[in-house]
């Protein structure tokens, strides 16, 4: 653990170097901020939606479904795979109101000016669903996911909102700066928190943040199938940051495709220490009574859930 500490506190360094650090956005860039949300049953039928009208939004959502709102990471925006990957999923459930929040014009700023904004983009996010809620939104269906930066942005929404969100789902949180120097996304963000590392203690964080946490295949870099080698900040070497969301939009298809176990390490997992330990889903279906640390495996490439296989090594 400490290892994996000194190794982001030295990738801290590096990323604070290697960003420029920029003045402080006005309001206009705030309003940049928007929602889309979708409307039909394909990708491709959406409405946007700014920040300053909470009935426009309201009015786009069937109170018979939760809504889910998926908030993207550093450098990315709605169009991005990570995005549409995990709307599609949840297209083909049918069963969800899907929201995508957009904060591209933050995002694809240095990662010390986008970190140092990020409670800015979540206050402005915090406003509109207080504004939502007084609407008669349901806030009991709300469950919001973030992956990278955008689940540090989900951690200052719970603690600022003001109601308790039933879910956050952090997908592999952003690391750098969050382990020393921001605040991070916690168990105490929301009612029940659950945490998917797939690249611990390099662009994720070195830390057990949630009411659970799983490490799939360890939980660090190099997930099974990528390259042992990458060229720093290539798209290679974001390929296990990456396999958190990937992970999570294959289980929103098959829900029991990842099975974990309540376990201290994969050492122990592999060793058998664990096998009498309770068994827990990772992904969409976790139940919100699950707890600690759990490890599983999964395989190389898509389909990557093994179901009860997860649990051999």
């Amino acid at each position: 653990m400490k290892s994996y500490i000194f190794q982001q506190f030295v990738f801290t360094i590096v990323i604070i170097y290697a960003s420029t650090i920029d003045g402080v956005p006005i309001e206009e860039d705030l309003k940049s901020i928007f929602l889309r949300i979708y409307v039909g049953i394909t990708i491709h039928e959406y409405i946007d939606c700014s920040l300053e009208n909470a009935s426009a939004i309201t009015s786009r959502l069937n109170t018979s479904k939760p809504t889910v709102m998926y908030i993207h990471g550093f450098s990315e925006n709605v169009e991005k795979k990570s995005v549409q990957t995990i709307v599609q999923a949840y297209l083909k459930r049918n069963d969800h109101n899907i929201i995508a929040v957009d904060y591209s014009k933050f995002a694809n700023d240095s990662y010390v000016t986008v970190t140092r904004n990020a409670p800015r983009v979540a206050n402005a996010l915090t406003m509109i669903l207080d504004k939502m809620a007084e609407l008669d939104f349901d806030t009991e269906k709300l469950h919001v996911i973030g992956h990278s930066m955008g689940s540090q942005i989900s951690g200052y929404i719970g603690r600022k909102v003001n109601f308790k969100i039933p879910r956050i789902t952090g997908l592999d949180p952003a690391g750098p700066l969050y382990n020393f120097l921001q605040p991070h996304l916690s168990l105490f963000d929301a009612r029940f928190v659950d945490i998917i590392h797939t690249d611990y203690g390099f662009y994720g964080i070195a830390r057990i943040t949630g009411t659970v946490d799983f490490f799939p295949n360890g939980g660090q870099r190099i997930q099974p199938g990528c390259p042992h080698h990458p060229k720093f900040y290539s798209k290679d070497d974001f390929c296990s940051h990456h396999r958190s969301w990937k992970f999570y939009a294959e289980s929103l298809i098959n829900e029991s495709a990842f099975l974990g176990v309540q376990c201290s390490s994969l050492s122990h997992l592999a060793s058998g220490k664990c096998n009498n330990n309770t068994q827990i889903i990772m992904g969409y279906a976790t139940p919100s009574s699950a707890q600690g640390t759990v490890y599983l495996l999964t395989a190389d490439q898509s389909p990557f859930g093994l179901k009860e296989q997860g649990l051999l090594t």
